[in-house]
């Protein structure tokens, strides 16, 4: 019955989620569109290599919200006292706000450095840049402040609230581009502005939900020394994947403006947007099980943990191709309908990185369940090795003046096929999980549906162009995908489940 209720309550939140994530999309796409007419291809440039350096030092911010997540949801595992989850909660808020002074400090010094050193932006846009540098510091502060809040809504899955907030957000940024263009200033400055003051309403509105609805997390300044160590010791190791992770991306950014130019940083921000909008969908679901997952290691329930991650992997991976196949062989079509004029580079990197994001969401339970134990060091080290070795590739390649989108190819290896095999490894060896099944029953199927929804595409791809490809190529994503999850995918005990459902439905309505 438990599990029962568990499943139900993932059902619901990945509804809640798909809506928010539909609207968030649309909304953010569209908003991408108007904010390229706005700035224009070198401002935009700007902002994104700018925006980029701020972002290579926000490893701290993703580090600490992974160790944040992982220590209120285990203490909701272990059916920790309010008092206890109050304490951890205010031991985890004090870390961000030392964590949000020690990144102002690094951001204004080695990051500053940076802005005037790494950047090439031509010498008439450079007070503008810096006024862009100066407020991305202070949205990255208000976003590490706010990921406590964050953590708690997630950690109860009450996530029809963490929906509507994300809905709000973006209705505000879509309000504050339209704006921008009746406002006789510089735009790029105000763009930036406008998201910093968009962000404090949003941790407004998230620190009086939660100080409302969950009455424990008051936030007091608590320093406890064991555990506030055994927190930073875990972001710690975070920390290193984060980095490199970062690196990696942000590395890329830099090699690109230094090699190739601001025109293929603006194609990469748009790639990273298409990869933003995808992982936003997966992310729906995978947002709903992870506190599951972490909750059934706190409880010990090893056999329930490796259903959900057999399930959560295979699903995630649906998700992720039924929108990616259609997108991929469609992608010159779909940029022009979403911006008009499409920079260079821009159509082979977004199909580049939607197939990074494919395997991503295949593998992203992995992260999560080692995460869920605690124990992430030499995984964290692992990663953080493959991470790396894409950046070394990428400036190999680039030296050797190959076509950038060549660079995506060490990517699909590194951060791809290699962090699959790392996870795993651990994932055996610190949950005991049946990676041999695993691979007969999830990575096998995967790969047979992968194969028959590509060899289904390809006629509509060749013979159709246009709209009647695009359509054509959504619906055969659709039903062919659909097919494979249903009969390959999925095993005995979910088909008879789904049938159960369908049969249950066809009743209610004909009653």
């Amino acid at each position: 019955m438990q599990s029962e209720n568990a499943n139900r309550r993932i059902a619901k939140n990945t509804i809640y989620l798909y809506m928010r994530t539909i609207v968030v999309m649309f909304v953010s796409l569209y908003t991408s569109r108007l904010v390229l007419q706005v700035l224009g291809e070198t401002d935009l440039g700007i902002y994104n290599v700018v925006g980029g350096i701020v972002t290579l030092l926000a490893f701290l911010q993703t580090a600490q919200s992974q160790a944040t997540s992982r220590y209120i949801t285990y203490e909701l595992g272990e059916n920790a006292s309010a008092e206890r989850l109050g304490y951890v909660f205010s031991a985890c808020m004090t870390i961000h706000v030392l964590i949000a002074l020690l990144f102002l400090l690094i951001a204004e010094t080695f990051g500053l450095w940076a802005v005037h050193h790494w950047i090439v932006v031509p010498a008439e846009r450079m007070q503008a840049a810096l006024w862009v540098y100066q407020f991305a510091i202070l949205t990255f502060c208000i976003h590490m402040l706010r990921v406590p809040y964050d953590a708690a809504i997630i950690a109860h899955e009450n996530m029809s609230v963490y929906a509507y907030m994300s809905i709000i957000e973006v209705g505000l940024q879509l309000l504050m581009v339209v704006a921008l263009k009746y406002i006789l200033a510089d735009h790029l400055i105000l763009y930036a502005g406008a998201l910093a003051l968009i962000a404090f309403i949003l941790f407004v509105l998230y620190a009086i939900y939660v100080r409302v609805k969950y009455n424990q997390y008051r936030f007091s300044w608590v320093w406890d020394g064991k555990l506030s160590v055994k927190i930073l010791s875990f972001s710690g190791w975070t920390m290193l994947g984060s980095t490199a992770n970062t690196m990696t991306q942000q590395g890329v950014t830099l090699l690109f403006n230094n090699f190739v130019g601001l025109v293929a940083n603006t194609a990469l921000g748009f790639a990273n947007q298409v990869n933003t909008a995808l992982v936003r969908f997966v992310g729906s679901f995978t947002t709903a099980f992870n506190p599951q997952i972490i909750k059934l290691y706190a409880q010990r329930d090893y056999r329930s943990l490796h259903l959900l991650m057999f399930r959560a992997s295979k699903f995630s991976f649906a998700l992720a191709f039924v929108m990616a196949l259609p997108l991929i062989l469609n992608m010159d079509f779909v940029l022009h309908l979403w911006l008009g004029q499409v920079p260079q580079y821009t159509v082979a990197f977004c199909q580049l990185i939607v197939l990074c994001t494919v395997i991503d969401a295949t593998t992203g339970v992995y992260n999560t369940a080692v995460t869920a134990t605690g124990q992430i060091r030499n995984y964290q080290i692992g990663i953080s090795i493959s991470f790396m070795l894409d950046l070394l590739c990428a400036f190999a390649l680039l030296s050797l003046h190959m076509h950038p989108a060549i660079v995506f190819g060490s990517r699909i290896l590194t951060r791809g096929l290699l962090n699959m095999g790392i996870g795993l490894y651990y994932c055996r060896k610190q949950l005991s999980f049946p990676v041999r099944r695993y691979a007969l029953r999830v990575l096998l199927p995967i790969g047979c549906t992968v194969v028959l929804a590509v060899l289904c595409a390809l006629p509509i791809s060749y013979y159709c162009q246009a709209w009647s490809r695009l359509l054509l190529g959504i619906a055969e994503s659709v039903v062919v995908v659909g097919i494979c999850t249903f009969v390959l995918l999925m095993d005995v005990s979910e088909r008879k489940r789904i049938l159960i459902l369908v049969k249950n439905r066809l009743c209610k309505q004909k009653s």
